[in-house]
């Protein structure tokens, strides 16, 4: 792959910028949403079963702007559909998906999903 040397929320950000879609991590963006980005946060990890192996998670949060709801739907599948097609199998979706909301402090409607990331930990 050609993020194989980045952490997966680095290659994540690449990947939608790659594909003209602006993304950042957590507390960067500031301001009112003009238009469609997405946030990329790490959710946690837990071990799997007894092996030196973790899940860690990581939410992908669509935002639109306040008056373009009914694209919401649109582009959270098409920024699903760049992370399977660029990150698969390195990331993988959870099947969890949040309600989506107005969020008002950004005056846009968001709505997220997970993705897991299975890795060894070599401190377990």
């Amino acid at each position: 792959m050609v993020y194989d040397d980045k952490t997966p929320a680095e290659a994540l950000i690449l990947l939608l910028k790659d594909n003209g879609i602006d993304a950042y991590p957590p507390a960067i963006k500031k301001g009112e949403c003009t238009k469609e980005y997405v946030v990329i946060k790490k959710s946690g990890a837990s071990q799997i079963g007894v092996y030196s192996s973790q899940v860690v998670y990581f939410d992908i949060m669509c935002y639109v702007p306040q008056n373009k709801y009914t694209s919401l739907e649109r582009f959270k599948n098409h920024v699903r559909d760049i992370i399977h097609n660029g990150l698969y199998p390195r990331l993988m979706e959870t099947g969890s998906e949040t309600t989506d909301y107005f969020d008002d402090e950004v005056k846009g409607h968001m709505v997220s999903f997970m993705l897991r990331n299975n890795v060894r930990n070599r401190y377990i």
